[in-house]
């Protein structure tokens, strides 16, 4: 399980002062590529290299409890599944009462950058996602 800590700023929430539903998966993405980067794997590393894509295919939200201005959150991100081509991670959403407040699933494809098929996950890239379930 990777852990990222955020708070809710004012650009997170909407006129009823809730987040805003699309921040939801903006937060969890955020929380995916910090820890890409942190493991070795940045997004930027893949774009660079020019070998493979890893767009999300899927995403889906569900939203608990209210999520308002000035909350910290805690972001519990894991492994769900792998596949030879495919993983799902999850991101359950923690208030400073422990409460899950929030969860989003996403899946990711990985993608040959040169003729958009799928492709194997590389081996590097699998340990880091396993590394999640430790």
């Amino acid at each position: 399980m990777y852990i990222y800590n955020i708070k809710i700023r004012l650009f997170h929430t909407d006129a009823a002062n809730l987040i805003f539903y699309s921040n939801l998966f903006n937060l969890a993405y955020e929380c995916y590529e910090e820890f890409l980067e942190t493991s070795g794997f940045s997004v930027s590393k893949i774009l660079s290299e020019k070998k493979i894509l890893v767009p999300v295919v899927h995403a889906e939200a569900d939203y608990i409890k209210p999520i308002t201005l000035g909350d910290k959150i805690e972001i519990r991100m894991s492994l769900a599944s792998s596949g030879k081509s495919s993983y799902k991670l999850v991101y359950d959403f923690y208030n400073e009462n422990k409460e899950k407040v929030a969860q989003v699933k996403t899946v990711h494809v990985l993608l040959n950058n040169d003729n958009y098929k799928p492709d194997k996950i590389p081996q590097e890239l699998l340990n880091i996602l396993k590394s999640l379930n430790l």
